[in-house]
């Protein structure tokens, strides 16, 4: 039968906002009812921890690297050589934000952009990762579901950050390979089985209204977008009837002009053809008289 691990990590691997339909699916499709219930207690990832999640799955290896470096760290700080943390430390500056210029590359290639604010807390968590192991095992989960934060080389706090079964003991395999989580249990549950129906319950009645909200907002959004670009197109086409009505009366003054120019051309003609009609009689009466002189 597959675990809850196992069920976790396919929905974490959703895209973020197809992420609470996906959970809640498939608690209605599994007929066992603890395992129904612990599906529908998964939390919905924040942006950063989907990303950070994408990156676990589609950039493991340069992920892979990230914990390592962070393990070198950590043994580099246990045994207090200072030069080596401190070439570590270089190395590290680097990597990171090599990673999180991937991470929001690869968010852009699945059709979900990073914001700056998420952009921001990848960075916090990878830092996290590489400042302490259990931050390391709970991004190499791949089921992340909030950003870690570390202070100092202090363990970080791993309360609700992983969704399904997660042991801290370990950020990786013996072979550098990432792990999917392991089968711990987390921290101790002192909750009655009715308190936690009804927070599961509760839970995912408000990422279900968050993602209304959300989608509610996106609608808004393209809806005002919408008007906004109607509004910028009626404006130029205002305009462009402005400049064609200016551009008509300009014509028809030239209409005018061209009118009041043909009335005095046709004068001119009339009076021209007049003129070549007398020049015409007086040619003919000066030819006759020529021939009655010369017979």
């Amino acid at each position: 039968m597959t675990d809850l691990a196992d069920i976790a990590s396919g929905l974490y691997a959703q895209p973020q906002d197809e992420f609470t339909a996906a959970r809640n699916a498939r608690a209605k499709a599994t007929d066992d009812l603890a395992l129904a219930k612990e599906i529908r207690a998964l939390r919905k990832p924040s942006a950063s921890a989907w990303l950070l999640n994408m990156m676990a799955v589609h950039r493991e290896d340069q992920l892979r690297q990230a914990l390592t470096l962070g393990a070198a760290m950590r043994e580099a700080q246990a045994q207090l050589d200072r030069s080596e943390l401190k070439k570590l430390g270089t190395q590290r500056q680097q990597l990171i934000a090599a990673l999180v210029r991937d991470g929001v590359a690869l968010a852009e290639e699945l059709g979900h952009p990073a914001s700056s604010a998420a952009a921001l807390e990848v960075e916090q968590t990878l830092r996290a990762a590489m400042a302490d192991a259990g931050a390391a095992a709970a991004v190499a989960t791949g089921r992340l579901t909030r950003p870690l934060e570390a202070s100092g080389w202090e363990a970080v706090d791993l309360t609700g950050a992983v969704g399904g079964p997660f042991d801290a003991g370990g950020s990786f395999n013996s072979d550098g390979s990432l792990q999917s989580g392991g089968t711990g249990t987390g921290a101790a549950d002192t909750k009655t089985e009715a308190e936690d129906d009804r927070v599961a319950g509760a839970r995912a009645d408000l990422e279900d209204a968050e993602d209304r909200s959300e989608e509610a907002e996106s609608a808004l959004k393209r809806a005002r977008e919408r008007v906004d670009q109607l509004d910028r197109d009626r404006e130029a086409l205002v305009a462009q009837v402005k400049e064609l009505r200016k551009r008509i009366r300009a014509l028809e003054q030239d209409i005018d002009v061209i009118d009041d120019d043909a009335d005095d051309a046709v004068r001119e003609r009339t009076e021209a053809e007049r003129a070549v009609k007398e020049s015409a009689r007086e040619m003919e009466r000066a030819r006759k008289a020529l021939e009655k002189l010369t017979r």
